[in-house]
């Protein structure tokens, strides 16, 4: 009687040790990993080269997120194109994480539009809406050009210039006088403000 009390009650702390032993082996192996395990890493994609809009869209479906952190002049990327990321392609983040952007601001240098021909004013408004100033360099007789239009101009139309770089007009004043009764038939010039001279 006193043997089958001491079997059972054996059997019963074997097999409490048995679940005891069982759980924990269950918790360690499976349900800490899971519970605790590093998230798995996001390769970053190769950025360079597309614009600010496309690699965010990118980014964006691997769960990253992008921020522009600065835009810097480029003589040979449009406006907006990342030229570079940090982290770089390639590299491994956490997801949610961060690539850092750094984009074109576009060309610093301008065409200098056509003017010849135009009056002083047309002149000067048109070289302003191209970032440039226009200045009244000297004038000049001319029979192929009416007073007060651009005869030429330095740097030449066409030029690639620095946005807000001067452009030196000259001015038409006219076929030269020619002596009539002993005095000079001349042309007077008369510029439209606003004037800007050198």
């Amino acid at each position: 009687m006193a043997s089958e009390k001491s079997k059972k009650f054996w059997l019963t702390v074997g097999i409490g040790a048995g679940i005891i032993f069982l759980s924990a082996f269950i918790t360690s192996q499976i349900i800490f990993p899971i519970i605790f395990r590093e998230p798995k890493q996001i390769e970053v994609p190769d950025l360079v080269g597309i614009s600010s809009a496309a690699a965010r869209q990118t980014l964006s479906a691997l769960g990253l997120h992008a921020v522009v952190k600065d835009s810097i002049w480029s003589e040979t990327e449009r406006i907006d194109t990342v030229l570079e990321q940090n982290p770089a392609g390639g590299a491994l983040i956490k997801p949610e994480g961060t690539v850092y952007l750094r984009v074109s601001r576009g060309t610093r240098k301008v065409g200098v539009p056509s003017v010849v021909g135009l009056s002083y004013q047309e002149a000067y408004y048109t070289l302003v809406n191209a970032g440039l100033k226009g200045v009244v360099a000297d004038s000049l007789y001319s029979d192929s050009y009416a007073p007060n239009t651009v005869i030429r101009c330095i740097p030449g139309v066409g030029s690639k210039i620095e946005l807000g770089a001067v452009v030196r007009m000259y001015m038409s004043r006219g076929p030269e006088p020619v002596i009539q009764g002993g005095a000079f038939a001349d042309t007077t010039l008369q510029y439209e403000t606003p004037f800007e001279n050198w």
